[in-house]
């Protein structure tokens, strides 16, 4: 089950996940945290986390095992959507020097459904920030199209408010001349009732003055 997300800051949280393999990938996104990138973090609003309920972007090296698959995927299930998954280094992609090894995934980038690849064995820490930067700008257009899919519901819903309003005004009408309708009609009733009973009296005046 996905876990949805409220709101997001202007800023992202990275947390990193290490599947397995020879670490060497591990090493390089552990590296981002040292003294030299630290301005480069800043300056695009990265940070690291140790929660998935805390995380926006999940940074997956290693292989990744047909035993530990499904305990994976229940672990990125708890990072709240919007999200955005980069597979880091060869072997997250494509298996790399493991691929067709027994017991692995074959092809965990296209298993995980991930945004962003980074190829390397390992890829650089230059270029795990600058794949960062890529799945920020992702995830700042999924909050733009969430955001316009939301508004264009609430638009549905007054035109709905809307129509319904209307009906009602309509039937409110409908009654209204019906209304009217019997007025007019009960007033013509008694317009000839009211004839009828002259008519009776004049008949029996000139009755009573013959005899």
């Amino acid at each position: 089950m996905m876990t949805p997300r409220d709101s997001r800051r202007g800023a992202v949280a990275v947390l990193p996940v290490a599947a397995g393999g020879c670490l060497a990938c591990a090493q390089s996104v552990d590296a981002l945290q040292a003294t030299r990138y630290a301005a480069a973090l800043r300056e695009q609003g990265i940070s690291f986390t140790r929660s998935p309920r805390h995380a926006d972007i999940v940074l997956i090296s290693g292989t990744v095992t047909t035993a530990s698959l499904d305990a994976l995927r229940r672990y990125l299930d708890a990072v709240p959507q919007p999200r955005a998954l980069i597979a880091v280094g060869d072997c997250a992609i494509d298996g790399g020097v493991f691929a067709g090894a027994q017991g692995l995934v074959d092809s965990p980038a296209e298993t995980l459904d991930v945004n962003v690849e980074i190829a390397g064995c390992p890829p650089s820490p230059t270029a795990i920030l600058t794949a960062i930067g890529e799945a920020a700008q992702l995830l700042a257009h999924a909050v733009a199209d969430e955001a316009a899919a939301a508004e264009a519901d609430s638009d549905r819903e007054v035109e709905v408010e809307d129509a319904s309003d209307e009906l009602d005004a309509s039937e409110v009408a409908d009654l209204e001349e019906e209304l009217v309708t019997s007025d007019e009609t009960a007033a013509g009733d008694e317009a000839d009732a009211s004839e009828g009973a002259d008519a009776d009296a004049g008949t029996k005046t000139k009755g009573h003055d013959e005899a």
